[in-house]
């Protein structure tokens, strides 16, 4: 005879088996939606990707889970997709790297106009040019005559070689005629600690990542690199208002779907992603990680992809940029 206990032990297997058999089956009727992430859990496109996937799950009526493959700058989740079932239920939630690594990498197999359909640009972050405590200079300006007077004396950090945040920072060097020494760090972290810490002189670095040591005053913001101000730092001037015209580069996330999708499909997660962009926890996410929605049709993806591209490409020959 089975006693009370083990017999609820096998009910609770048998309920867990019947939740495993529930979800192959759901997978194999197709009724899961992959939601690819490029980078490790926790992070946060981590965050952000898990709260869009729980509004879709409420707003689709389906199973929407978030799937981790990190490695080669992001690369190996970019190629996952690219070579997967166009059928609306495999998804990539990325970045700006979607368009960069084509260009930094030798070996990379995805183009990031041929390879994917677009389905939404969901968000951008500002990008800040910034300085460090006792600088000789606390203004964009100042910075730009301090370098030109002092050839390869001012050092900036990047988050990495052939981050958006190293190219903005290669392009103001360009349009301003000035010369700076580029350290690249392993993330933005370590990049605006240094800065803080006087190892470099100026960063070029996510408001994402720098929001709290600007808060403090232990680094102070002279620019941002969109076209416009941001609502999240009103006070901080463009890099083109001072006479760069011209200059914008900004830190975005999107999700796109493998080449070939239908487009009933593509409208079908893009009516879903702007709705979700418009709930309160997602809009407070966006505001924890410094970031402000965009949304809109799959078409402002391919404008903001295609201007990227070429505003990039240039940047990176002549700074000689690689990522291998």
């Amino acid at each position: 005879m089975i006693n009370h206990s083990l017999k609820k032990t096998m009910l609770g297997v048998a309920g867990i088996a019947m939740g495993l058999l529930f979800c192959s089956a759901a997978q194999a009727q197709g009724n899961v939606t992959r939601l690819i992430v490029p980078f490790p859990p926790g992070g946060g496109t981590d965050v952000l990707a898990r709260v869009l996937s729980r509004r879709m799950e409420a707003d689709l009526g389906e199973t929407v889970i978030v799937e981790n493959k990190p490695g080669a700058g992001g690369n190996i989740a970019h190629d996952y997709v690219a070579a997967a079932a166009p059928d609306g239920k495999t998804l990539l939630f990325t970045t700006n790297s979607l368009v960069i690594n084509p260009l930094i990498y030798s070996n990379v197999k995805f183009n990031a106009l041929k390879s994917y359909a677009p389905v939404i640009a969901l968000a951008h972050s500002p990008v800040l040019i910034l300085t460090r405590p006792g600088a000789p200079f606390s203004t964009l300006p100042e910075m730009m005559r301090y370098a030109k007077a002092n050839p390869g004396k001012v050092s900036y950090s990047s988050c990495g070689n052939g981050s958006i945040h190293q190219l903005a920072a290669e392009q103001l060097k360009a349009v301003a005629g000035i010369s700076m020494l580029h350290i690249p760090y392993k993330g933005c972290g370590p990049a605006v600690t240094d800065l803080a810490g006087g190892q470099v002189d100026v960063s070029a670095n996510s408001l994402t990542a720098v929001s709290s040591f600007l808060a403090s005053g232990k680094v102070k913001a002279l620019a941002i690199t969109n076209s416009e101000r941001s609502g999240l730092v009103p006070a901080v001037p463009t890099v083109a208002s001072f006479g760069l015209k011209g200059y914008s580069f900004d830190g975005w996330y999107a999700v796109v779907a493998p080449a070939g999708t239908p487009d009933a499909a593509i409208q079908r997660l893009n009516a879903s992603m702007n709705k979700a962009l418009t709930n309160d926890e997602v809009k407070k996410t966006l505001l924890t990680g410094s970031l402000e929605p965009l949304g809109g049709p799959p078409s402002a993806l391919t404008a903001l992809m295609t201007k990227e591209i070429d505003m990039s490409a240039p940047i990176i020959k002549s700074a000689r940029i690689t990522g291998d």
